[in-house]
């Protein structure tokens, strides 16, 4: 489902760089040879640390038009 919200979008593409970074750790973890810990370490976290980077910026990145407050009477 494509959503016309940018906040929803962002959201879902931080998750889908978050889970692939774990699938990808998983994978690293359960593969035995020496190369597994570069592939954890240079390709997992990073596409993992991406989806965290991307989640974080979507949260700071609202405008102050969707910032909806109420005013005190």
């Amino acid at each position: 489902m494509i959503s016309k919200n940018p906040m929803e979008r962002r959201l879902r593409i931080s998750g889908m760089f978050v889970l692939l970074g774990l699938l990808i750790e998983v994978l690293a973890l359960r593969w035995i040879h020496p190369a597994a810990f570069l592939v954890f370490a240079f390709i997992g976290i990073p596409i993992g640390s991406l989806g965290i980077v991307i989640y974080l910026y979507s949260l700071v990145s609202l405008r102050s038009s969707d910032n909806r407050t109420v005013e005190p009477t």
